[in-house]
């Protein structure tokens, strides 16, 4: 009865939304615990929401998940200059918008530009931005781009994996304004709507270039936690469920006929603690420092867990390739070194360090507040540290990371691009006040952004790689971070029987245009 009752529900909404004559089956849903943010190409910065916008339109190369490998999507080819420092791309023929707008140069060039120019606070234009110094429309469908410097890793940023450059009719958006989820793109999926904390529908665009999703219809529907994420695929209210389900709710789905459930290792995604390295008390390094050989890493992993993810001690992920250089720098768990920092710097057990730790309740599933609860008992059984639980929603928790009103938090982190430098850059030199650690007024930070500079315009992996730990190894001295585990919690799924093209590849996500139902 749950499972006709749902569907009647929503075959009521698409029918009011002008999505008519639709068989139940001919819907194919899939739950989560993830949140949209802001449907916002230069104002968004989030994984969920990024999924959104992959679904409902392309940018000039894509991530194929068959083979691992960056190809044409609105561009069917590209060229490079012998210094690598102009792109020629040679735009697909015949791309059109949902509005009936033609997607060429013009279309591409204005996307990015407008991206680039609103730049919002909350965003991820960063990871484009600094490398694009201009651009040249030479016909309808051939665009140059002109780069600051060379860049190894440039066929990734002009992805479908980068909010920033995915591509809208000009005619859709307000031209000074964040589109907010006004926009047309260019499939697979028309984003037919979106209800806050609640669902995004699509239905597949009639007018897509490329191959036709293999399910015409898509609710994404979103729950409030794991154990109304478990129930609804146990009682057939979805055919699929992604991220997140809980370690308990994982082990009940494995027991049960019903439901086929997997996990797709290995995890780039990472957890991580951050600071804030202007914010006081945190401002001072052996206070980092101390926090980082007090953590409790595999209390978290046992007790929040129960095993399925794994310790880090560092933030490029051991997974080579597509990342290199990864170095496990951060020290093992020692309570007396933590203790000898916290006296250098003058507090005791009379005089304890106290100290936030932030945290945002659902946005990383139910886990959040149990984490939080180990690392406060964790850093404790130092007597010279006092931990204050502070928790925010997360359209909050963002708005106050990005205006520096953090000590220390947790975060975590789905790559944008494969490549070791996403996993160092952002918060040292690319988008350090807007993912919050401030670590631009950092001393140290001019060289991190040299070594970053010599690093992402180096062709030889080699000594790529012999650059990034070298910025792992400063990291442990400057710890604005705190690498804790892997994510392999979230390369988990879960789908019905009859239900078929499920799979979580290395950018942490599915691939919505493949999945169908007998």
């Amino acid at each position: 009865m749950r499972r006709i009752g749902l569907y009647t529900i929503l075959l009521g909404l698409l029918v009011t939304i002008g999505i008519a004559g639709l068989a139940a089956d001919d819907i194919l849903i899939i739950g989560t615990t993830d949140r949209v943010t802001e449907l916002s190409f230069s104002n968004s910065y989030d994984h969920f929401t990024w999924h959104v916008l992959r679904n409902t339109t392309d940018a000039l190369t894509r991530f194929d998940p068959e083979t691992g490998e960056f190809v044409g999507a609105i561009a069917e080819s590209w060229d490079i200059s012998d210094d690598g420092m102009v792109w020629t791309f040679h735009i697909r023929p015949g791309i059109t918008f949902w509005d009936g707008e033609a997607c060429d140069a013009n279309a591409v060039k204005y996307s990015l530009e407008r991206t680039m120019r609103l730049d919002g606070p909350e965003g991820g234009v960063g990871l484009i931005k600094p490398y694009i110094d201009h651009m040249v429309v030479v016909d309808p469908f051939t665009l140059q781009i002109y780069l600051t410097r060379p860049d190894a890793v440039f066929v990734q940023r002009v992805s479908d994996q980068i909010a920033p450059a995915m591509i809208y009719s000009p005619k859709s958006v307000p031209d000074n304004d964040f589109a907010k989820g006004q926009y047309a793109g260019t499939g697979p999926y028309k984003l037919v709507e979106y209800v806050p904390d609640q669902r995004v529908v699509y239905e597949a665009y009639d007018g897509y270039y490329g191959e036709a999703p293999k399910t015409s219809r898509v609710v994404e529907q979103m729950y409030s936690g794991a154990d109304t994420l478990r129930a609804a695929i146990q009682a057939g209210d979805v055919d699929v469920v992604f991220r997140t389900l809980s370690p308990q709710d994982v082990a009940g789905l494995e027991a049960d006929p019903n439901v086929i459930i997997k996990a797709f290792p290995p995890s780039p995604g990472i957890r991580y603690i951050l600071f804030n390295v202007t914010q006081p008390p945190v401002d001072v390094p052996q206070v980092r420092q101390a926090i980082s050989y007090a953590v409790d890493r595999m209390r978290i992993v046992n007790e929040v867990f129960s095993g399925t993810v794994e310790p880090i001690y560092t933030m490029v992920p051991a997974v080579d390739p597509p990342f290199i250089g990864a170095l496990p720098t951060f020290p093992e768990r020692d309570l007396d070194r933590a203790r000898e920092l916290l006296h250098q710097v003058g507090y005791t057990a009379d005089n304890p360090l106290k100290i936030n730790l932030w945290y945002t309740p659902n946005h990383y599933g139910t886990t959040e507040a149990d984490v939080a609860t180990v690392l406060k008992g964790s850093l404790e059984e130092v007597d010279e540290i006092q931990v204050q639980i502070q928790v925010l929603e997360w359209s909050a928790y963002v708005e106050r990371m990005s205006s520096g009103g953090f000590d220390m938090f947790l975060l975590g982190w789905h790559p944008d691009y494969f490549e070791s430098s996403n996993f160092l850059a952002p918060w040292t030199t690319e988008s350090p006040e807007s993912l919050g650690t401030f670590f631009n007024h950092h001393p140290n930070y001019g060289a991190y952004e040299r070594l970053m500079d010599i690093a992402t315009t180096t062709i030889d992996t080699d000594v790529r790689a012999k650059l990034y730990e070298a910025i792992q190894i400063l990291s442990t001295q400057d710890v604005p971070w705190i690498p804790l585990w892997s994510m392999t919690d979230e390369m988990i799924a879960a789908w019905r029987p009859g239900v078929h093209g499920v799979f979580v590849d290395i950018t942490m996500d599915i691939s919505v245009p493949l999945i169908y139902k007998d």
